[in-house]
C-alpha cells in the first residue's frame, strides 16, 4: 500500500474514534496541537515491536498485532496510574502486506485506544528492506503527586498482584510448537502430546491471553488516586523481573511465597499436560500486563477492597518487602533469590 493511502487509511479510522476536542491538530497536519488539561502532568511512554522478535505473522492476524500494540502501552499508562489521552504510531512497513492487512491492524488499534479515551494523533511511516517495524507512544494525565514510582516501596509493605501470571507465556509456548495460529485454532479439538491432551477451552483461554492482552488501565487510576499504594510496576517481563524493579529503586528485599503465586486452573491443567514449570512461567514468562503494587499494612484492606470491587473478585497478596535487596522465593525447602529472571533484550 503507498504511503498516501495507508495514511488516509489510519486517519480515517482516528477521527471517526476520536471526539476530544483538546486535539486542535491531528493526522495530516505537520505536528499535533494538544491544549493539556488544566494542573495536570504528562506522562508518556513509548514501545516498539519488531517482526521476528516481538511477534510472528505466521501467528498473530493484523487485528491482534494492532490490538496488542495499544495494549501494551496502555499498560505502562495504568502501571503509574495515568489517564490515556494520545497516541502516536510510526511504522517500517515491508512489501507484500495487503490493504486488508492495514485495514485490520488500524481498526484495533484505533478501536482499542478509543476503549481507553485515547485518541490517535499522529505519527510517520517509512518503508522498510526486510521486516514489519511498529512503534507506538502514548501520552497520558496524571494528578500531581498522585502516580504511582518504582521507588517508594518501604519494609513492611505487602506485595499485591491484580490477576493470574505465567497465562500468556503459556499461551506463547503453545504458538511456537504449533507453529501457525491455524493449528492451533481448530474449534473443538484438544492439543495433545504424547499420552496427555489440553482441552480445546484451555488452550483457547491461554492463547487468547498472550495474544489479547487487558491493560489494567481503571485499576491502575484507582491505585493511583487513592494514595494507598506505596509502589507500583506492571507485569511484562515476568513477576521476578518486575518486582526487582521496585527492590532495585527503592532499595528493599522482596519475599514473595510459592504457595500464594497467582497460577490459574487453566495455567495448572496445561503446565501438567505439556510438562512445563509453572513457578518458572510465573517468575519469568511476563507479557500477563497485570499490576504489581505495595501497600502499608494499615491500608491492606482498603486498598484490597477497592481493587476487588474494580476487578470483580480480591487481588493476590503474593509477598511482603523486607529491609536489604532482590527478589526471594520462599519454598518449602527455604529461600532462593530470584532477582531479574525475566525477559531481557541482548541476553
Amino acid at each position: 500500500m503507498l504511503e498516501r493511502r495507508l495514511i488516509a487509511l489510519i486517519q480515517e479510522k482516528a477521527v471517526r474514534a476520536c471526539p476530544d476536542t483538546a486535539l486542535e491538530a491531528g493526522i495530516g497536519d505537520d505536528c499535533a496541537v494538544i491544549t493539556p488539561s488544566p494542573g495536570l502532568q504528562q506522562a508518556v511512554t513509548t514501545d516498539t515491536f519488531v517482526e521476528s522478535v516481538h511477534f510472528d505473522l505466521d501467528y498473530f492476524e493484523p487485528a491482534h498485532l494492532g490490538g496488542r500494540l495499544a495494549a501494551v502501552n496502555l499498560s505502562d499508562l495504568a502501571a503509574v496510574g495515568a489517564k490515556p489521552r494520545w497516541a502516536f504510531l510510526n511504522l517500517a512497513v515491508p512489501a507484500g502486506l495487503s490493504d486488508a492487512f492495514w485495514d485490520e491492524f488500524a481498526g484495533a488499534l484505533v478501536s482499542r485506544l478509543s476503549n481507553f479515551g485515547c485518541c490517535l494523533a499522529g505519527g510517520d511511516t517509512v518503508a522498510s528492506p526486510d521486516l514489519l517495524y511498529l512503534t507506538l507512544t502514548l501520552a497520558g494525565e496524571i494528578v500531581p503527586g498522585r502516580w504511582l514510582k518504582r521507588g517508594t516501596a518501604r519494609p513492611g509493605d505487602i506485595i499485591y498482584c491484580s490477576g493470574w501470571l505465567g497465562e500468556a507465556a503459556a499461551g506463547l509456548r503453545i504458538l511456537k510448537h504449533e507453529k501457525s495460529r491455524a493449528a492451533v485454532f481448530r474449534a473443538g479439538s484438544s492439543l495433545k502430546r504424547g499420552n496427555s491432551a489440553l482441552p480445546w477451552s484451555i488452550v483457547n483461554h491461554l492463547v487468547r491471553r498472550h495474544l489479547e492482552p487487558e491493560p489494567r488501565v481503571r485499576l491502575g487510576i484507582a491505585l493511583a488516586e487513592s494514595g494507598l499504594a506505596t509502589a507500583g510496576v506492571d507485569v511484562s517481563d515476568g513477576l521476578a523481573t518486575d518486582l526487582a524493579h521496585i527492590c532495585r529503586q527503592s532499595r528493599v528485599r522482596a519475599e514473595i511465597h510459592e504457595d500464594a503465586l497467582p497460577v490459574s486452573d487453566q495455567m495448572a491443567a496445561a503446565c501438567l499436560a505439556l510438562k512445563l514449570d509453572s513457578v518458572e512461567l510465573v517468575l519469568s514468562g511476563g507479557e500477563d500486563f497485570e499490576l504489581l503494587w505495595t501497600v502499608a499494612e494499615e491500608n491492606e484492606k482498603r486498598l484490597s477492597d477497592l481493587a476487588a470491587g474494580i476487578l470483580g473478585r480480591k487481588p493476590f497478596r503474593i509477598g511482603r518487602i523486607l529491609p536489604g535487596g532482590g527478589v526471594y522465593l520462599l519454598t518449602s525447602k527455604g529461600s532462593e533469590e530470584v532477582t531479574f529472571q525475566g525477559y531481557e533484550h541482548g541476553r
